[in-house]
């Protein structure tokens, strides 16, 4: 789990209670999937791609930001 925790640290912003986030740029069209997310997220450690089968995880999309929920189960 450290290292799930190193990876988001560094990349997204914490929000608080497991989860995390990162938005988009301005000028970016938003992607309707996690996936098209972290592609447009070109500034996000190659790791990252990583959190799209982490099912210690959880992907939400919303308001241009890329929500990242740390399951607890």
């Amino acid at each position: 789990m450290k290292d799930l925790i190193n990876l988001l640290e560094n990349n997204f912003e914490s929000l608080g209670n497991g989860v995390y986030a990162e938005w988009l740029n301005d000028n970016q069209t938003e992607p309707t999937t996690a996936k098209g997310m972290i592609k447009k997220m070109h500034w996000l450690d190659d790791k990252c791609k990583t959190l799209l089968t982490d099912k210690r995880v959880k992907l939400v999309i919303d308001d241009r930001a890329l929500i990242v929920n740390i399951l607890t189960n």
